[in-house]
């Protein structure tokens, strides 16, 4: 039998060493723990001086150039698609809070949530109408098809929506004059297989709300969706090209001229939008910011 005799110094070091590496390793936990990259922020939008996301199912608010982010939204149900007024004081968003999702309208820097749709369908908000007094948004509530919606505009301070007179319509952006919206007639982002080519592949049409008149432009066998206006350029979503991969594209309106302007290979970019200078997007579960000045990232 092998035998160690300890002394009660002996004892007293080996409890000071064992608290010791105790505490260290707590240390190492916290530091650990407030370093975790977390990722998975998600449906961004950005303004003249604020970026707002989700996490963890509420609305985020951060400077532009960075900082510590603070949480806007926190009842119960989830949160998702914010989007800045044109002036940047207001945000609408879409939120399950009584069994379907319907808009509500929030101080950008704080407040009280003001619901602005109540039907019992899915009402999903795509923007704000370029005078910053109603919402675009699409819904099923009156299409007759179930997998198709129709877009309306309803006032930012509540009230009986209008329906627009494009036959369907999923995910549009009204041009800065207001007279025609760039839109996708379905929306596959909430899709769980890529790289489809197939009959409900979206692409981008152009209406004109005054001639009713209406234009495939975009006409490609790929994905093309989430249109977003910068004057007479159209920037969109699209996983044409060689890599196969989600990346922003831009269409020249007046000249038909088109150019990619991203070029990730490894992640899709989901869910982009557009502020007054900047498109913002998620790509792996990050966020980057592309200036609309130089087109860099």
């Amino acid at each position: 039998m092998v035998r160690f005799d300890f002394s009660r110094e002996d004892f007293t070091t080996m409890r000071f060493k064992l608290a010791l590496a105790v505490l260290c390793l707590c240390l190492a936990a916290a530091t650990a723990s407030a370093e975790v990259d977390a990722r998975m922020l998600r449906y961004p939008d950005v303004s003249q001086t604020h970026i707002a996301f989700v996490y963890a199912g509420d609305i985020w608010l951060v400077e532009k150039g960075g900082g510590t982010a603070h949480r806007l939204s926190s009842p119960r149900g989830e949160e998702y698609f914010p989007r800045f007024s044109p002036d940047g004081s207001r945000l609408a968003y879409n939120a399950n809070y009584d069994g379907n999702p319907d808009i509500y309208v929030i101080p950008a820097m704080g407040g009280t949530p003001e619901r602005v749709t109540y039907h019992p369908g899915t009402d999903t908000v795509s923007d704000w109408t370029p005078d910053g007094t109603q919402l675009l948004f699409s819904s099923q509530r009156a299409s007759g098809v179930r997998r198709l919606s129709q877009f309306y505009v309803v006032s930012a301070e509540g009230g009986f929506p209008e329906v627009l007179p494009v036959p369907y319509g999923d995910v549009g952006a009204l041009s800065s004059t207001g007279r025609t919206i760039a839109y996708t007639t379905r929306d596959r982002g909430f899709r769980t297989w890529k790289r489809f080519r197939g009959g409900t592949a979206p692409d981008i049409w152009l209406f004109d709300l005054e001639d009713l008149s209406a234009r495939n432009l975009t006409d490609d066998a790929a994905n093309d969706s989430r249109p977003m206006w910068y004057g007479d350029t159209l920037y969109f979503l699209s996983d044409r090209g060689p890599a196969l991969r989600s990346n922003i594209w831009a269409l020249e309106t007046n000249t038909g001229e088109m150019r990619q302007v991203t070029h990730f290979t490894d992640f899709d970019i989901t869910f982009p939008a557009i502020g007054p200078s900047d498109i913002v997007f998620q790509a792996g579960g990050r966020l980057y910011l592309l200036g609309l000045d130089d087109e860099q990232y």
